[in-house]
């Protein structure tokens, strides 16, 4: 039982030395985990420190940076604007005074182009007024040519058919004289009539401006054909007579 004894006491006695050992073993693992946190907070801190400060330098160097760079720019672009409006204000006045010398040119040429115009339109108006003219005489000419010839046709053909009525009426009396058993003397043949020509009218002295009444041509009024009467005898039928020969009467 000794040996045992001694033996389970020496084991109690290792148990103590190991629950000693790891308890001083967590304080020291504490104590060291706590001074490396510590350790590791503090440079932290320092090195979060160092870095905004440097942050902070670098932050107002280039907020100092930037706003030199901006009032450098403004300066700048005021210049640039200045310089712009100046020579905007100098386009303006120059682009005003070609304005105003190409209108001063622009109603110059319109005026002289209006005034050949009006001469062209005035000369074409009086070339109009010639050429209504010639052709108005021209044309009151040959009407007046065309009535006297229609007028001389019909006279002379009024004149044929007076001959030729004067000739029928001959025939037929010597042809009732025949009827009647006794051969008279043949009549002397009837002077020709001679119908004067209508004379034309006269040409017109000046031509005709537009805008003046158009002439009518007046129609030549036709002479009256003259028939010569010839005295029949008392058995003689009057040849203008278109009534039916009565009966026993000779023809």
């Amino acid at each position: 039982m000794g040996q045992f004894t001694e033996d389970m006491g020496r084991l109690r006695d290792e148990i103590a030395s190991d629950r000693t050992n790891r308890h001083t073993l967590i304080a020291e693992t504490r104590e060291e985990i706590s001074a490396s946190a510590l350790a590791f907070m503090t440079d932290l801190k320092d090195s979060v420190e160092t870095l905004q400060s440097r942050f902070r330098a670098d932050f107002a160097e280039m907020a100092q940076s930037n706003r030199a760079d901006r009032n450098a720019f403004m300066t700048h672009l005021g210049t640039d604007v200045a310089n712009l409006r100046v020579e905007a204000a100098a386009q303006r006045e120059a682009g005003r005074r070609a304005f105003i010398e190409s209108a001063a040119e622009a109603r110059a040429e319109r005026a002289s182009q209006n005034a050949a115009m009006r001469e062209d339109v005035a000369q074409l108006q009086d070339g109009f007024r010639r050429t209504r003219g010639e052709m108005a005489t021209e044309v009151r000419a040959a009407g007046e040519a065309f009535v006297s010839d229609i007028v001389d046709a019909v006279t002379g053909l009024r004149r044929d058919t007076i001959q030729l009525v004067d000739d029928l009426s001959r025939e037929r009396a010597s042809a009732r004289e025949a009827w009647r058993g006794g051969m008279p003397k043949a009549p002397p043949p009837p002077a020709p009539v001679v119908r004067p020509k209508a004379p034309a009218k006269p040409m017109a002295k000046a031509a005709q401006q537009p805008g003046d009444p158009v002439e009518s041509m007046a129609k030549p009024q036709d002479k009256p054909a003259s028939r010569s009467r010839k005295r029949l005898g008392p058995g003689t039928r009057d040849p203008r007579r278109t009534d039916p020969a009565r009966p026993g009467e000779p023809l």
